[in-house]
C-alpha cells in the first residue's frame, strides 16, 4: 500500500501571490498535472493533504483547492492547519474530511479499511499559529487508541508537537505530553506532519516523526535566534523573527509512505519539477493592505 502526502498549498483564490511572492495556484496546478501523468503503478491508494490549504482560510481558495483535488487520479483526504477554518472544511470537503457527528466541529477521523490504519487529528486552534491537543480531541484519540489492534498506523496532524530548532516556528504545542502518551499506546505508529514547509524527520518521545515539504514554498533552514550575534543590522531592521521565518521559491515536494512486508512503513521525500528558480529568502509576512 502507498500513500502520497502533500501539504501547505496556501492557495489564494483571488489570484494574488501568497506573501506577494508565491504563485500558489500555478504551483498546485503543476502538482496536479504531475500526478495526472504518473503511470498507474506509481500512484498511491489515496492522497493526504496535511493542512494550510487556503491562504487566510478564504472560501474562494478552498473552492479552487476542491477543483484541484477532484482532478487528482486518486481520492484525497484532508486536515486543517493554522490558516484554515473548520466551517468551510465541513461545508466544502464532505468526502475529503469524513468527520462523524460526535467529534464535530473538530476535523478528526480514521480510515480503517486498509492494511495501514490512518488517523487524522485536528491540532488547529482558531486565530493562533501554534497547535495543540484539545480535551475533546484527546478523548477522541484515546478511543482510537483503545481500538488499536497492532496494525501499522499513520497519524496525520498539521503542527509538530516537538521543537525544530528553528526558533520562529517553535511556539510550543498545548498538551504535548498528553499527545505523546496517547501515541505511545499504538503498537506501530508514525506521526506525519506539515506546517514547516521543509522536510525533516526525528524521533520524539520514542515516536518516529516525518514532516512533509510544502507545495507552495520551501522554508529556509536557519537555526539562528532573532537576537543572535549572526543576525545582520538589515535583518534586525526588517524585524527578523529568527530561523523559520523566511522561504525560497522552490519546487513543490511531497512524501511517499510505502508499506513494506506488511508491517513496516518507509517514507520518501520526492520533488516535483515545476521550473522553480529558488529565489529568496523572503519573509513570511503580510504587507500593508494585504490579508
Amino acid at each position: 500500500m502507498r500513500i502520497f502526502q502533500i501539504s501547505d498549498t496556501h492557495v489564494r483564490g483571488d489570484g494574488k501571490l501568497s506573501f506577494q511572492k508565491a504563485d500558489t495556484i500555478k504551483l498546485l496546478t503543476k502538482t496536479v498535472e504531475y500526478f495526472q501523468k504518473l503511470e498507474d503503478f506509481k500512484l498511491p491508494e489515496f492522497f493526504v493533504v496535511s493542512g494550510d490549504l487556503s491562504e487566510g482560510g478564504k472560501r474562494d481558495g478552498y473552492e479552487y483547492v476542491k477543483k484541484a483535488l477532484d482532478a487528482l487520479p486518486r481520492p484525497s483526504y484532508i486536515l486543517p492547519g493554522n490558516h484554515d477554518k473548520r466551517d468551510f472544511f465541513l461545508d466544502i470537503f464532505r468526502n475529503e474530511a469524513p468527520v462523524k457527528e460526535d467529534i464535530k466541529p473538530y476535523i478528526c477521523y480514521s480510515l480503517e479499511d486498509y492494511p495501514v490504519r490512518i488517523i487524522v487529528v485536528d491540532t488547529s486552534i482558531p486565530e493562533t499559529h501554534f497547535g495543540g491537543l484539545s480535551k475533546e480531541v484527546e478523548k477522541w484519540l484515546e478511543a482510537r487508541a483503545n481500538e488499536d489492534e497492532g496494525k501499522p498506523t499513520l497519524v496525520f496532524t498539521h503542527h509538530p508537537p516537538f521543537d525544530t530548532g528553528m526558533t520562529a516556528m517553535d511556539e510550543g504545542f498545548i498538551n504535548s505530553d498528553k499527545f505523546a502518551k496517547l501515541l505511545k499506546r499504538f503498537k506501530k505508529c508514525k506521526l506525519c506532519l506539515g506546517h514547516l514547509h521543509v522536510s525533516m524527520s526525528t524521533v520524539w518521545e520514542g515516536i518516529p516523526c516525518v514532516v512533509a515539504p510544502s507545495i507552495a514554498m520551501q522554508m529556509e533552514v536557519d537555526f539562528r535566534d532573532k537576537d543572535g550575534k549572526d543576525v545582520s543590522k538589515e535583518e534586525k531592521e526588517d524585524n527578523f523573527k529568527g530561523g523559520g521565518d523566511r522561504f525560497y521559491l522552490g519546487n513543490p515536494g511531497y512524501l511517499i509512505h510505502e508499506l513494506v512486508n506488511g508491517n513496516q512503513i518507509n517514507s520518501y521525500v520526492s520533488t516535483i519539477p515545476a521550473g522553480a528558480d529558488y529565489s529568496g529568502p523572503f519573509p513570511f509576512k503580510y504587507y500593508e493592505g494585504e490579508h
